[in-house]
């Protein structure tokens, strides 16, 4: 039986005629040669899979697999994992690229660390702005002498839950057997906080070694934007979070990583969904705090901080916690927009 390859590289594909090309390029390019590379053609209505094909020829290690009718990109990401056998898969967008080491780099790191998952750094290219340097890089999550953290239930939330550029060891994805949730954008925060619990070892790489594309009329420009509804998934996922680990015995280990994960979300609508769904999800995480019985003070607050805690003991009792400085921050943000043609 052939040895799988170090890392399965997978490649969801939806109309990017424009930039698959690049991205495989890159990928191909690696300085690391021992991989299998997978692209999942999303019924692509443009070039894409042809594009994908031309290179097939180049390259005998990529592989194209197509679904039938366009499903989004959590059931794409689904079906790439389905097909990979690498020791580690690595997620990577069709409309972004690696640097020609990146590869190399994390494989090195998990094998030096004996990491499960790796996150990497993400320089952002600006379509509109070719020349802008702008960076990403994940946080201390480490100590400065150290280059791993053990997976706990206290360094959950230190490590980036992105989804690109992230590299998981595919013995950890089966054995938790979850996957990306359909019909969300926060599916990637979702498959974080499932999978990590089945991490031994993770490991922050602090350099750029993922290039990520900002262009005009993509999904994050959108969810961004202050005013979209897509925003609501936080709490839609945090929900998910919570009831799979119930299933897997998980929640009373993980309870108050699960509040310190609920407050980020609901700060995070309070941050980019409308007013008029405030109350609602109010009533939402008040309703779940009382019948899950999650939030216990006198366990919780001493790892919580003063914010979390305050937030928590507000929706509990059913109050929004909207104070004087949220409505300002709001009103700023249209003041330009009122005076627009």
């Amino acid at each position: 039986m052939d040895r799988p390859a170090k890392i399965s590289v997978l490649i969801p594909v939806y109309n990017v005629a424009p930039y698959v090309g690049a991205c495989l390029q890159s990928i191909c390019s690696q300085t690391l040669k021992d991989l299998e590379i997978i692209c999942a053609d999303d019924a692509s209505t443009d070039e894409s899979a042809s594009i994908v094909k031309e290179w097939m020829a180049k390259d005998s290690r990529i592989r194209l697999v197509s679904a039938p009718v366009n499903g989004g990109i959590s059931r794409t990401r689904n079906l790439l994992m389905k097909h990979a056998g690498g020791e580690f898969l690595m997620m990577v967008d069709s409309d972004d690229w690696l640097e020609v080491d990146a590869l190399e780099r994390m494989y090195e790191t998990a094998c030096a660390c004996h990491a499960d998952r790796l996150v990497c750094g993400y320089r952002y290219y600006y379509e509109d702005e070719p020349d802008r340097e702008d960076f990403f890089l994940p946080g201390s999550g480490t100590d400065a002498d150290k280059s791993w953290i053990f997976c706990t239930p206290d360094t959950i939330g230190k490590v980036h839950h992105g989804t690109n550029g992230l590299m998981i060891r595919r013995s950890v994805v089966e054995a938790c057997g979850r996957r990306f949730p359909g019909g969300l954008v926060c599916e990637d925060m979702y498959f974080h906080y499932v999978t990590y619990p089945f991490c031994k070892r993770a490991s922050i790489v602090r350099e750029p070694l993922y290039v990520y594309r900002k262009r005009a009329g993509s999904i994050t420009e959108e969810f961004t934007s202050g005013y979209s509804l897509k925003s609501l998934d936080y709490v839609k996922v945090a929900l998910l979070i919570l009831e799979a680990w119930k299933e897997d015995g998980l929640i009373e280990e993980y309870r108050t990583a699960f509040l310190k994960m609920l407050v980020m979300s609901v700060r995070n609508v309070r941050k980019y969904a409308p007013h008029s769904e405030q109350k609602d999800v109010t009533r939402t995480v008040c309703r779940v705090l009382r019948e899950e019985g999650l939030y216990r003070p006198q366990e919780d607050d001493g790892r919580l901080t003063a914010r979390e805690a305050k937030l928590l003991k507000s929706w509990l009792a059913g109050k929004s916690e909207l104070g004087f400085s949220y409505y300002w921050k709001k009103m700023r943000k249209r003041v330009p927009q009122l005076f627009r043609h």
